[in-house]
């Protein structure tokens, strides 16, 4: 039985008057013929979760309900209701539904729009294992039952050992005037464990290339189908770019090898550094943010890459199946209503549940009001682009370092460069001498999706690019003078009916408390209030603000990561830090248990933002088929509902042969007649597309809950691809010679990566025993012959335990004698539920 003790906890009840609240999109729920259900049922629950695992095991902790989902069920006369799972993930049907019989089948599947990212979630065998999409409950006696059930995305899978991916900024000129060494760090990978500092607490990372081979980059992108990385080209005053310019994207092989050029995005890059020192850099103030590349996008499927051009505010596209690419598509991204439309500055671009989301502010860069700064968040489907989140940037935040407690500092900016406002810059305070640049300017350079659909936006100080870490660029002015990083990790929560809502507002919560938040200012909202540097511990934020605008989150962990300025004890370092997605807490907590930092002081941009985008290491998910081995007991071939002799059987052996016939894995079913083969886990995994055979040696398997509890060897095969559903049919074309308990069932693996086929299914059913022979004179020769039952055996024709098959339909009349000869005789007829899941992909 599918876990039918298992209580309901829904508060959705469906009934006739309320049907239609099951159903998304105010759609009735349908139901086909049937009266009042059968007096004594319980309440039926199934309850659709979103698995991040693709174990097959129910993670209390991890799995988010899953709305949208189809869910359909049947009594023994065919009538029928129908609901989409609530916000909860549940449809709940109580005994007033029009069903009757008591025992039912249930499916679950997957309808539009969801079928474009999730599927069937893998299947498991073990304790707490999800439910299959097709289900047997037995709700007689009032039981309540539930249902549990899985799907997934299978481009959430990542390996244990996933590691991390961040691009390291570094000056084109050394402090002292001196050249950087052409083997400086361009793009780094870690261990996602590593905490502390860099060597002396943790190991560095890995360098995968160089400045000198690619030069100064932001955007990442990793490409799990290929084994390589995208890297693309950033604008940043005191650098330079790589060889191939400001709008290139290069690639990197991760096994190893140098990077090369993958694409040119055109007109990208205007402005020219010019023949000048490069640590005043005075003709590339007003570039950062406005020209070369923002953020990079791979599709899900791993077909289509996707740049923002900062210079030409568009998104472009890429083939991205090939070592090289020409833009395929170049899109304008629209401006939304900024107070100025040239003040709107497109940034941020990333893939999720196969949508394409773009996000940017409105900079009033032309207003210099602050009320006008606004960030925004597109969707975009290939055609259009659709709001999906506004929200003004004018709040206030914590203090950029809490020695200079101005407006400026704790609030976001408009946009800035002019040298006017330089002095504006850097003095804070009463003294007269200039301290460090601080003028936090938005840009919303990155975006994250946890596992419930809510949105990490991560801010860059877009002034730390213009001011960084040099010379000051004014005419007559050559004072060093450095930036303070004030970028933000924020929340915008998915809201309940759809939508976002920004930190502190509808049902996203405010974490800040004094005690949490570093002491930021009474009023300040913080999802994320361990976003703050306290090397002391004294609860106490040194730098209140000190996220650097990167974020990634890998659904399987509970911390999103960000990349941070001082992340750990020391002071001036750049690195990432932690951030639990439910509380969030941070590197600001027991420091340094929470930061990574790997970047020092020394011929770097310090407090000034070095880093660029982050990206993890993503796998492909493994592939899954199996599912049910029953008794099927009127020989239909069909998995019927509310039937007495239909029963999983347990303990047969199931074979997995690959193309040359060789047995490459093999297994028994569960005391539910289940059995799967690949997926998450397994010893041996399946290849993509490629063509197997499923060997049912059904002679091993316990028949006590058979009627009349026959020998194993003297089941046979029922009719294959019964009916109009794969998902409810038997694939063993019955055997003719040998063995005839033992079947095959030829299968081709799903194709695309995460794909399942639960529709591999062995039914089994008990022959009659042939009649006696009447004459063993020949049959006469007429036009019509006899019945089949009727003839005498043909020699070596089979008996009840003959070797051959009796493939043809038996004789209804003969299988009801057979049946009342045994209730009459006192046989126990042992009714079990059984279920069983369809394929998804």
């Amino acid at each position: 039985m599918t876990r039918g003790g298992r209580r309901t906890s829904g508060r959705f009840r469906l009934t006739r008057a309320a049907a239609a609240a099951l159903l998304l999109g105010g759609s009735a729920i349908t139901v086909t013929g049937g009266t009042a259900a059968a007096a004594g049922d319980g309440t039926l629950t199934v309850q659709v979760l979103r698995d991040f695992f693709g174990t097959g095991i129910v993670n209390a902790t991890m799995d988010t309900p899953q709305p949208g989902m189809s869910v359909l069920v049947t009594d023994p006369a065919g009538h029928q209701v129908r609901g989409r799972t609530d916000a909860a993930g549940k449809v709940v049907v109580d005994p007033s539904a029009p069903l009757a019989g008591g025992r039912y089948r249930v499916d679950v599947s997957v309808p539009d729009p969801y079928r474009a990212y999730l599927r069937a979630a893998p299947a498991s065998t073990e304790k707490n294992h999800f439910d299959s999409f097709t289900t047997f409950v037995d709700l007689r006696e009032s039981k309540d039952v539930s249902v549990i059930t899985g799907v997934w995305n299978p481009a959430d899978h990542t390996l244990p050992d996933a590691r991390y991916y961040v691009p390291v900024q570094s000056p084109a000129v050394n402090s002292d005037g001196s050249a950087p060494d052409p083997n400086s760090r361009a793009l780094v990978a870690f261990d996602r464990t590593f905490r502390g500092t860099c060597p002396a607490d943790s190991a560095c990372p890995t360098v995968l290339n160089t400045q000198a081979q690619v030069g100064t980059t932001w955007g990442l992108a990793y490409d799990k189908y290929r084994e390589r990385i995208f890297q693309s080209a950033f604008a940043k005053r005191f650098t330079t770019y790589g060889p191939e310019g400001g709008g290139a994207i290069y690639t990197t092989p991760l096994g190893g090898g140098a990077p090369q050029l993958f694409a040119k995005v055109p007109d990208a890059a205007v402005t020219e550094h010019g023949a000048v020192d490069l640590r005043k850099d005075e003709h590339f103030v007003d570039v950062p943010g406005k020209e070369s590349l923002g953020g990079i996008a791979l599709t899900e499927d791993g077909k289509t890459l996707y740049a923002v051009s900062l210079a030409t505010r568009s998104l472009v596209s890429f083939d991205a199946t090939g070592a090289t690419a020409e833009p395929d598509r170049t899109v304008p991204i629209p401006a939304p209503e900024c107070a100025v439309p040239n003040d709107w500055r497109p940034f941020a671009v990333a893939a999720h549940d196969a949508k394409l989301y773009v996000g940017g502010i409105c900079s009033a860069e032309s207003t210099k009001r602050r009320e006008d700064l606004k960030a925004v968040v597109y969707t975009y489907d290939g055609t259009k682009f659709t709001p999906v989140l506004e929200h003004r940037l004018d709040y206030l935040r914590g203090y950029v370092i809490a020695g200079y407690q101005e407006e400026d500092t704790d609030h976001w900016n408009p946009w800035d460069t002019s040298f006017s406002s330089w002095d504006k810059f850097t003095h804070h305070g009463p003294s007269p001498a200039p301290g460090p640049g601080i003028n936090p300017q938005p840009e919303l350079a990155s975006m994250a999706f946890t596992r419930d659909g809510s949105m990490i936006l991560g801010f860059r100080d877009r002034f730390m690019d213009v001011f960084g870490s040099g010379i000051d660029p004014r005419p007559d002015h050559n004072e060093a003078s450095t930036g303070m990083s004030g970028g933000d990790i924020t929340m915008a929560c998915a809201a309940p009916g759809g939508g976002y809502d920004w930190e502190g507002t509808g049902a996203c919560p405010n974490h800040g408390k004094p005690e949490t938040n570093g002491n930021e200012t009474p009023g300040v909202v913080e999802y994320f209030p361990g976003d703050f540097f306290d090397p002391s511990r004294s609860g106490n934020g040194l730098h209140q603000e000190s996220a650097q605008g990167s974020v990634a989150y890998i659904p399987q962990q509970q911390w999103a990561i960000s990349t941070q300025m001082d992340p750990a004890q020391n002071v001036s370092s750049d690195g990432v830090g932690y951030y639990d997605v439910s509380t969030g807490i941070g590197p600001g907590q027991d420091n340094p248990k929470h930061g990574y930092a790997f970047v020092g002081p020394a011929n770097s941009f310090g407090k000034a933002g070095g880093l660029g985008d982050i990206a993890y290491q993503a796998a492909n998910a493994p592939i899954q088929i199996g599912n049910l081995v029953w008794f099927d007991g009127d020989h239909n071939g069909i998995q019927d509902p509310n039937r007495t002799d239909e029963v999983p059987l347990a303990k047969a052996t199931v074979n997995l042969l690959d193309a040359d016939g060789k047995k490459v894995a093999s297994t028994q079913t569960d005391k539910a007649g289940e059995y799967y083969f690949g997926g998450v886990g397994a010893e041996y995994q399946l290849k993509p597309g490629e063509k197997y055979t499923v060997q049912f040696d059904v002679c091993t398997a316990a028949t006590d809950n058979v009627p009349g509890t026959p020998p194993a060897t003297d089941l046979r095969f029922t009719l294959p691809t019964a009916g109009p559903d794969r998902a409810h049919d038997s694939n063993v074309v019955p055997p003719a010679t040998g063995r005839l308990c033992n079947g095959y069932a030829p299968v081709t693996a799903p194709a695309q990566a995460g794909g399942v086929d639960h529709t591999i299914d062995a039914g089994v059913y008990l022959p009659p025993p042939p009649s006696p022979p009447t004459s063993s004179a020949p049959p006469a020769t007429s036009p019509n012959p006899a019945p089949p039952a009727a003839q005498p055996p043909a020699p070596g024709a089979a008996t009840g335990t003959d070797s051959l098959a009796s493939t043809g339909i038996p004789l209804l009349p003969m299988l009801l004698i057979l049946g009342g000869a045994l209730v009459v005789g006192g046989t126990a007829f042992l009714v079990a539920s059984r279920r069983k899941r369809f394929r998804q992909e």
